[in-house]
């Protein structure tokens, strides 16, 4: 089984131009020429320094100011670059062509050191700027192998200045060794070689940190992808949920009258009693029925219906207690169940409730203004007794009320039937 993960394969890396190679490769030329143009201040110090006495001041200042010169263009120029990258892809050979004047510049000032700096004489101050040379070209390895084009430019005008010079104005120590000249060119070429591998490692080292940073874009866009999934995630399940929480009270509770279905309202009546035969205490229904409730929505239609059905609903929940339930029995018939709540007191509970009803007055088409009435029959759980005989009593009640007259609470009593008066 292939236990590597697809994201480190090589072919999963992602691609990279040439052009960002070359970009960032100057970048980093850039970089180490400002740190190089920088440390570059304390051999000029050290020259300067030595020759202090040696030398008359104004050639002594002549060759600082130059090497001055020299070192703040090549930082300036590595400045301005790493300071605006999005012109450096447009102008990578205009920048790099600077560079080369840089380089050859740093080279000839340094080369200057030996004609202004010396007497022509071979003495140890002579060996110190031939030193200088030597060092400097092994430091600039570090900065300008990079580019090999910059750092060749740098060694061809060092080495021939110095050769030049050595010939020119020591022709005594050029002759007598002439080991120093070959050993100079084979330094040289040892370093251009050298250059190679710089150049290598730093392309690999580019290659390396470009690859990684587009690793880490693709892995922030990957982590903003999740974020965004797990944020979708979750508005999807807190909207599940609130439909299913929305289902859920559709399904026990009428749409129209936000009252408890019957289905729910029987098994909440069921428990009730149940608990009733654990913990005995007073139980009592009321079953509320609207007088020629057909007469309405033949009359004033269904709409006006719906309103009657929807704020008796509302004016009946708003006068119960917090124990109390209510639901839709069916049609227009209610039913409220009274916990704690004896015969009497909830005849008048009912009785509140039909005088209430009765003061609601109702808007139909036209400006027709009506009113309805309603019935209400009570029944009081006894010992021993059902969900089904508690509720038929109180249906019997209601129905008693009704043939009474309507617009009334009755009670259940013993004997009663649904055509039995007050």
């Amino acid at each position: 089984m292939d236990t590597f993960s697809p994201s480190i394969l090589p072919e999963a890396l992602p691609e990279l131009s040439e052009e960002a190679v070359q970009v960032r490769l100057m970048r980093e030329l850039f970089v180490r020429t400002r740190e190089s143009a920088l440390v570059d201040f304390l051999p000029v110090l050290l020259l300067g320094w030595a020759h202090w006495e040696a030398q008359p001041l104004w050639q002594l200042g002549v060759w600082a100011g130059l090497m001055l010169g020299v070192l703040v263009y090549r930082w300036l120029v590595a400045h301005l670059f790493l300071a605006r990258p999005k012109s450096q892809a447009a102008r990578v050979r205009a920048w790099l062509l600077l560079e080369r004047l840089g380089a050859v510049g740093l080279a000839a000032a340094w080369v200057s050191s030996m004609v202004l700096l010396g007497r022509g004489e071979v003495d140890g101050l002579f060996h110190l700027r031939l030193i200088c040379l030597v060092a400097l070209a092994a430091f600039l390895l570090s900065a300008l192998g990079i580019n090999l084009q910059v750092y060749a430019n740098f060694l061809v005008a060092l080495v021939l200045g110095t050769l030049w010079v050595l010939y020119l104005h020591y022709p005594a120590y050029a002759y007598a060794l002439p080991t120093v000249a070959v050993g100079l060119a084979l330094y040289v070429l040892m370093l251009l070689l050298r250059s190679r591998g710089e150049y290598r490692r730093a392309r690999e080292w580019v290659r390396a940190r470009l690859t990684q940073r587009k690793l880490l874009d693709q892995l922030h866009q990957n982590i903003q992808q999740e974020l965004q999934m797990h944020d979708m995630l979750r508005n999807r399940t807190h909207e599940l949920e609130e439909t299913n929480r929305k289902l859920g009270e559709l399904a026990i509770h009428d749409g129209l009258t936000g009252a408890f279905r019957r289905g729910h309202i029987e098994a909440e009546l069921r428990r009730q009693v149940k608990a009733w035969e654990r913990s005995p205490d007073d139980f009592s229904i009321l079953l509320l029925d609207i007088d020629h409730f057909k007469n309405v929505n033949d009359e004033y239609g269904h709409p006006a219906g719906d309103e009657v059905l929807r704020r008796l609903a509302e004016q009946v929940q708003g006068m119960l207690r917090g124990s109390d339930l209510f639901g839709r029995w069916g049609g227009e018939e209610f039913i409220v169940l009274l916990p704690g709540t004896d015969l009497d007191r909830a005849v008048e509970a009912g009785e509140r409730l039909r005088l209430a009803l009765a003061g609601l007055t109702f808007k139909a088409d036209a400006g027709r203004r009506f009113c309805i009435t309603v019935s209400i029959g009570v029944a009081h759980l006894e010992p021993g007794e059902t969900a089904a005989s508690l509720t038929e009593r109180a249906d019997k009640a209601l129905y008693a009320a009704k043939h009474a007259g309507r617009n009334r609470v009755l009670p259940y009593e013993p004997g009663q039937t649904e055509f039995s008066p007050l």
